[in-house]
């Protein structure tokens, strides 16, 4: 999102949002308008069990990175590390002439993370408008939902694991200002849902490329003329989602890349303006296909990134397969991301990024709004030799504590 104030400073307007949506959340229906809120937390702590050792990015490994689009990242300091997956949250929703249709809602959601230095951020603040009860317009900042589980992937409790697969959970881009339609129906014996789009993002200081340009790098990111949808199916034990999103990118670089031969930010990577990324136009697919039969629970979901015009490909996947036994979840994800080269473009086949993470994530609910994870991660480098940055190999373990309130 675009801010002109110092990194290290916590922007004023956003802890104003958070004091008003608090405001919400413990306040009573009064004058015509239904106040509604709610609030969530995860506290984890991490430790690197090993894995290959160097200095990569400014980054001392082994490394893991758990989300890309903050920048939240263990690395091999030593000892218990507690920001890259922690946060505290609050949302809430006040809504004028609630209980018919035409009903307008306001919506907003406020977050601070320890991988952004327990900065507060608004990530959510839109109207929806009721159109009928098939149709809801909305307008304002929202969740880009270019994932199955965007919309709650800062609520920990709401996931099966500690951090979502960042292999295919990890972009530049997380949210968006613009407008949506949603469309609800039921189709036979399959619930529908239909989203549309259109907006655009700038963010500064983007996580995700403080990861590939090093720790502390800025690097500001705009999205323009953002454009798509998803469309969820959902029958009994089985739900199945598809998104297509368009934009054009640009970054812009302000303090330099890290160059790893000087150990330092090297000026000449400076960029003085707003200048195209090697791929102006980007084209994201996606799919996810998810089952919860009995005790068994299924997740599987698949991204494909294309660039026209650029020198390669991204593609994603993860497939998990868990079980509930009381209030005990146990689950194992694979999941993996890999860049094909357009050699035809100039591209060299042996310097594309590739790699795969094992997860092995063991849930216990201690009440229906809190829960313990415990997650092993073991991350394994598969770049081509000449592939930069080369994190290599690594071995998590996570412990977290969930709430809802």
């Amino acid at each position: 999102m675009t801010d002109t104030k110092p990194p290290s400073r916590v922007r004023p307007w956003a802890v104003a949002a958070v004091a008003a949506v608090a405001t919400i959340c413990n306040a009573q229906a009064a004058g015509g308008i239904d106040f509604s809120g709610s609030g969530f937390l995860t506290l984890a702590a991490g430790k690197m069990l090993g894995g290959d050792r160097g200095n990569v990015n400014d980054f001392p490994c082994p490394c893991l990175a758990v989300d890309y689009g903050q920048g939240g990242v263990y690395d091999g300091r030593g000892g218990l590390q507690w920001g890259p997956d922690s946060k505290l949250g609050v949302q809430g929703s006040a809504t004028f002439g609630a209980g018919g249709n035409g009903g307008l809602s306001l919506t907003g959601q406020a977050v601070a993370r320890g991988a952004r230095g327990g900065r507060v951020n608004l990530e959510w603040l839109y109207g929806s408008y009721e159109i009928n009860e098939k149709f809801t317009l909305q307008a304002g900042r929202k969740r880009l939902p270019l994932f199955y589980y965007s919309d709650v992937q800062d609520i920990g409790f709401a996931l099966p694991w500690v951090h979502l697969p960042p292999a295919v959970y990890g972009w530049e881009a997380v949210n968006y200002n613009g407008v949506n339609l949603l469309w609800h129906d039921q189709w036979g014996h399959w619930s529908s849902t239909l989203n549309l789009l259109a907006g655009s993002e700038s963010r500064r200081e983007s996580g995700y490329w403080k990861i590939y340009n090093g720790r502390r790098n800025r690097t500001d990111v705009r999205w323009g003329n953002i454009a798509g949808g998803d469309l969820t199916l959902q029958r009994d034990w089985f739900e199945a989602r598809f998104v297509f999103m368009q934009s054009t990118t640009q970054t812009k670089n302000v303090s330099g890349a890290w160059d790893a031969a000087t150990q330092s930010y090297d000026p000449a990577t400076i960029d003085d303006a707003w200048t195209p990324s090697p791929a102006a136009r980007q084209r994201i697919h996606g799919a996810a296909f998810n089952a919860d039969y009995r005790n068994w629970l299924v997740r599987s979901e698949f991204v494909f990134i294309d660039r026209p015009g650029n020198n390669w490909k991204d593609f994603s996947q993860n497939l998990s397969l868990g079980y509930r036994y009381g209030k005990w979840q146990p689950m194992a994800t694979w999941s993996s991301y890999h860049a094909n080269a357009v050699t035809r473009q100039g591209a060299q086949s042996d310097a594309q990024e590739a790699w795969t993470v094992t997860s092995l994530v063991l849930r216990r609910d201690l009440g229906a709004s809190s829960a313990l994870k415990l997650q092993y991660d073991n991350l394994k480098e598969q770049g081509g030799p000449n592939w930069q940055p080369r994190y290599g190999n690594a071995r998590l373990l996570t412990l977290s504590y969930e709430l809802v309130f």
